[in-house]
């Protein structure tokens, strides 16, 4: 039965985009550089991983805006 549903699907047939988003990915990588960087300048790993991972989180949601500005233009025709 559930293959039949699965098979049925409204969306079969059309391109599927799938969306990346990066502030997340941003927020563990900055986490575990400002780890690096907490230990070796401030001596504090709590304090180097939250302002690392503070920074990850920003520079992840400026690359997330900064791809969805570029594919709305793109979908518009705006290029």
């Amino acid at each position: 039965m559930r293959k039949q549903e699965m098979e049925s699907s409204p969306n079969k047939g059309r391109s599927s985009r799938k969306t990346v988003y990066y502030a997340g990915s941003g927020l563990a990588i900055g986490a575990a550089i400002g780890m690096i960087f907490g230990l070796m300048l401030f001596e504090n790993l709590a304090l180097g991983s939250a302002i690392g991972a503070a920074v990850g989180l920003v520079m992840g949601a400026a690359i997330d805006a900064q791809g969805r500005r570029e594919t709305d233009s793109d979908d518009r025709g705006d290029a």
